[in-house]
């Protein structure tokens, strides 16, 4: 069951947001205090979090920043507020706040947030189904992507040292992660490669190079998108997220096309 662990010092409030989730078939948790959230956070399978600006003990801030250096950092917050202060928004945003929802909208964009939460995690399936194949010859670099993939549970993942090393397994695989400076090897002609044989696949180019006239040339070689080197892992994952919808929805719909012409 979805679980929602909700931060408000309104027993009222509480009342309220409790009866809109547990309606729709929610869990929930309710607590007064920053503190006490996180220790919700370590020893429950929270799924979202909705957080009013103060609290009993300890403040926002430090509860945001305590938690992007944790473990946790992918689950969504949704701030609840009755103002609509720009700045404040901002230095929440930068702080990692998924969505800012003003109280006189509070059951639209909490049902609208929540649907967009458990439709991340319908992607994260998606993407551990899909076969994935990393070309990368940096050790470090394969063991980053390594432990990433490991932490989200997708285990579907082939790794290969080169272009050449992949072709030569002759396997086919649902989506490609091209390193694009590699050793006697360049990126780009490997996803040229790639795309040839592979017209429906998702292919994404992962470098440090940010020249945009290198970058364009990637994308315009076959890559469908881009992810910069050092990795950010909420970046990286919500990316692969993203191509692997893109996927499947393209997939769903080969299908439905191929049933129309029988």
């Amino acid at each position: 069951m979805f679980k929602i662990l909700h931060i408000e010092q309104s027993d009222f409030f509480c009342k309220i947001v409790k009866q809109m989730l547990v309606e729709k078939g929610f869990s929930y948790i309710c607590t007064d205090s920053f503190e006490d959230a996180y220790e919700i956070l370590e020893n429950e399978g929270i799924d979202l979090v909705i957080s009013a600006l103060v609290g009993k003990v300890g403040t926002i801030e430090e509860f945001l920043k305590k938690i992007n250096v944790s473990n946790k950092s992918e689950i969504p917050i949704f701030v609840v507020s009755g103002n609509n202060i720009d700045d404040k928004k901002k230095e929440l945003f930068d702080l990692g706040v998924t969505d800012y929802i003003l109280k006189e909208n509070l059951e639209k964009d909490i049902m609208k947030n929540i649907s967009i939460a458990l439709k991340e995690d319908e992607n994260l399936l998606n993407l551990r189904h899909i076969q994935i194949a990393v070309v990368d010859d940096s050790q470090l670099e394969k063991e980053v992507q390594k432990g990433l993939f490991g932490k989200y549970n997708i285990n579907n993942v082939d790794f290969y040292n080169s272009g050449n090393e992949l072709f030569n397994s002759k396997k086919r695989y649902d989506m490609y992660l091209v390193d694009i400076v590699l050793q006697n090897e360049f990126g780009k002609d490997l996803i040229e490669e790639i795309r040839k044989s592979n017209r429906n696949s998702i292919i994404i180019a992962v470098t440090s190079l940010n020249n945009s006239k290198t970058l364009s040339s990637i994308l315009n070689s076959g890559a469908d998108d881009i992810i910069n080197k050092p990795i950010d892992e909420e970046l990286f994952i919500s990316k692969l997220k993203s191509n692997a919808r893109i996927y499947i929805l393209n997939e769903k719909m080969k299908k439905v096309i191929k049933e129309m012409k029988k």
